[in-house]
């Protein structure tokens, strides 16, 4: 290829990925809140992707978060550790035992409790799992593979994938 038709391919590639950049984000969030109403209505959070033929290619699945447990109140907290765990204190609690030991904590209890004492830990709050924020795509192994067969043969209807008239600036 010349310089200048290697120009055209990089001008028009750009183009088409600033347009599939934006149809796969509007695609995104109608697969995110498809899955959401699903959850909602009959339970389902995840899925298998198919081409057209049947042939699967990926899964997809709504991350629910989690409820946590946070330190609501340093200084409480750091009262508390200090007459149970004086050796985790150095100017305040140290922050990897601070990590590992709300890792250890049940995130749905309320008031918290420490797993080994069975005493309710001052300073600590739990904060209930939020509204799900997004979802995984996960291809199978052969995803990517078949996706591409399925383009070269015609298989999928990018027309309808990707619409282009006037979709974008």
């Amino acid at each position: 290829m010349s310089l200048k038709e290697d120009a055209t391919t990089v001008a028009v590639l750009r183009a088409l990925r600033d347009i599939i950049d934006a149809e796969y984000e509007a695609a995104r969030l109608r697969v995110f809140g498809g899955l959401r109403e699903a959850r909602d209505k009959v339970g389902l959070k995840s899925m298998r992707v198919t081409l057209p033929d049947g042939t699967p290619v990926a899964t997809v699945t709504l991350i629910d978060p989690k409820p946590a447990t946070v330190v609501g109140n340093e200084a409480a907290f750091v009262a508390w550790v200090a007459d149970r765990y004086p050796s985790e204190i150095e100017t305040q609690v140290r922050l990897s035992w601070q990590r590992k030991f709300l890792s250890e904590l049940d995130p749905s209890a309320d008031p918290v409790i420490d797993p080994r004492t069975g005493e309710t830990v001052e300073g600590l709050v739990t904060i209930p799992s939020s509204e799900p924020r997004s979802f995984s795509l996960r291809p199978l192994p052969s995803g990517t593979r078949e996706i591409s067969r399925a383009w070269r043969c015609g298989d999928l209807d990018l027309h309808r994938m990707l619409p282009l008239e006037g979709t974008h600036p």
